[in-house]
């Protein structure tokens, strides 16, 4: 008798851990992890000009992982003389990472969007880069003397590998 109440206090006693501590487990909010990268930069273009660009990153790791991205690129100037927006590692010029879709005339952005390693992106590496101060997004245009723009993303803000909802 004794020992079998022994076996149930052992048995109660991780249970009562997870319900006491707040983590959420029996929910499935303690499964995953998250972690996120914001880099956003600016460079003058001349005058009052310029060129203004934010990437945000998110990654999360458990049963379903996944990595997702959003960005806005933005500079008024070379508005219709966009031939191609790319994102670079300082060093490595000849091999993009990325290459963002040019808007459309009607847009104000020369590009914003969202997309996911789920639905087909390949986001690896994205987070190490971004996070690195190395990001450089170069646009491509028709202008002559600004062929080529570079803005470095010196500008970061990380969050590494935590839990959000389990304490």
């Amino acid at each position: 008798m004794l020992l079998s109440m022994r076996i149930f206090r052992l048995m109660l006693l991780p249970g009562a851990v997870v319900l006491v501590s707040g983590c959420s487990i029996l929910s499935g909010r303690c499964l995953y992890e998250l972690r996120n990268a914001q880099a956003f930069g600016s460079v003058s273009l001349g005058g009052t000009d310029s060129l203004t660009a934010s990437i945000i990153e998110t990654e999360q790791r458990d049963y379903q992982p996944d990595k997702d991205m959003s960005w806005q690129i933005v500079a008024p100037a070379l508005k219709g003389h966009v031939q191609k927006i790319v994102l670079l590692e300082s060093g490595t010029a000849t091999t993009p990472s990325y290459e963002f879709p040019v808007a459309g005339e009607n847009v104000s952005p020369l590009s914003n969007g969202f997309v996911s390693q789920s639905g087909g992106a390949n986001l690896n590496g994205f987070y190490d880069l971004l996070t690195s101060g190395n990001a450089v997004i170069r646009i491509t245009t028709d202008i002559p003397g600004k062929s080529q723009v570079d803005l470095v993303l010196k500008n970061v803000q990380k969050t590494d590998w935590n839990r959000p909802y389990c304490s």
